[in-house]
């Protein structure tokens, strides 16, 4: 019998806000002037979204110690909304895996999965040292190569985005939230 998974958004669905923005904005009040200089960039739009969290990725990598993206985690994993909790509960067998993916880095996404006894991933660097933007299409092909449909039951998705429509289209049920 093949296993069922159940693929769960991060961002404005199991919590209510954007973690990648909230981390932005402790690091704007601590002054770093990079990150200023990049998000200055990227509200111009003189820079896309992928080489913001790219380059912020690879800044914050070299900034910070595992320990504060745990001690970020952990802040997280408490915003984690109860009633998503359950519905995901209510989709959850013994023969399920939940799948936590993420456009978030995974710098602090690994610890928020850890915490919860997942399995998952937010945007990464892969082997090559090519970062994988964990969105929309990404998304969907790290779901295909790592999850194969031949090998795994798709059975419930929960995302907030619209970007996340064609994968959620790839599951049997599926929970268009709206951040309450």
């Amino acid at each position: 019998m093949k296993k069922s998974i159940n693929i769960i958004d991060l961002d404005k669905t199991l919590i209510s806000y954007d973690s990648f923005r909230f981390l932005i904005k402790k690091e704007l009040m601590r002054f770093d002037l990079y990150i200023t200089g990049l998000t200055i960039l990227r509200i111009i739009r003189l820079i896309t979204m992928f080489t913001y969290k790219e380059r912020i990725t690879i800044h914050l990598r070299k900034k910070y110690r595992a320990t504060y993206f745990k001690n970020f985690a952990d802040k997280l994993f408490l915003d984690i909304n109860k009633e998503v909790l359950n519905l995901i509960a209510e989709e959850t067998e013994e023969n399920t895996i939940n799948i936590l993916v993420s456009a978030s880095p995974n710098l602090f996404v690994k610890y928020v999965i850890k915490k919860l006894n997942w399995e998952g991933k937010g945007s990464y660097f892969d082997r090559e040292g090519s970062f994988i933007h964990l969105y929309n299409k990404n998304k969907i092909s790290w779901l295909k190569e790592n999850y194969k449909l031949e090998d795994y039951n798709y059975n419930f998705a929960i995302s907030d985005s619209s970007t996340d429509d064609e994968l959620l289209s790839l599951f049997n049920k599926k929970n268009k939230w709206i951040v309450k």
